[in-house]
């Protein structure tokens, strides 16, 4: 596991942060651990945004 993938399960990084320090280290990946840290960061933001829409629609 890389850095991103513990500290963002560990909630110790926000999305935001995850997605920053994924374009810094993404280079530096194995392709296959880059799609699977991407892949992971999307289905969060999904997941984010739906419970936003959910808490704003009473």
């Amino acid at each position: 596991m890389c850095l991103i993938c513990i500290e963002y399960q560990k909630q110790k990084m926000t999305i935001r942060e995850a997605w920053s320090a994924y374009g810094e280290m993404a280079a530096g990946m194995e392709p296959k651990h880059a799609d699977e840290v991407r892949e992971m960061l999307k289905e969060a933001e999904a997941k984010e945004k739906e419970e936003q829409q959910k808490n704003s629609n009473p």
